[in-house]
């Protein structure tokens, strides 16, 4: 079986003794004058499985990351930032139970841990 040839012209230079590449020279006159990008080691059609689905999957993990951090910084900062309303109103003996407000303060609650979840989520998909 005969020894597989570059795909361009970069394979007949001078930096390059059968097959093998050598040195920092030899890299960048093969990337940026030879053969824009391609290697000796590429298949024929360029292609992978793998290398198609890895720019998408981070791209996607960084935009989804990006929209989590936004969403639950905006959520820690409307359950942090907004003042609780006062639930009892009245004297020590005759206090009214403000229902409206004790769904509020509960609302701001959810806001805080809500927030809290989604920096974490975007920090996992930051990550991966």
């Amino acid at each position: 079986m005969p020894a597989r040839q570059p795909d361009c012209s970069c394979g007949h230079g001078p930096n390059v003794a059968q097959g093998k590449w050598y040195g920092v020279r030899s890299y960048l006159h093969l990337f940026y004058e030879d053969c824009t990008g391609a290697s000796p080691d590429r298949d024929g059609d360029g292609s992978s499985p793998q290398g198609a689905w890895a720019p998408l999957i981070w791209k996607v993990s960084l935009s989804t990351g990006t929209l989590f951090l936004l969403a639950g910084a905006a959520a820690l900062a409307a359950g942090c930032l907004v003042p609780p309303k006062l639930e009892g109103i009245g004297e020590e003996e005759f206090v009214v139970l403000d229902v409206q407000a004790v769904r509020y303060n509960q609302a701001l609650g959810t806001c805080r841990l809500v927030g809290t979840a989604l920096c974490a989520a975007a920090g996992v998909l930051g990550a991966i």
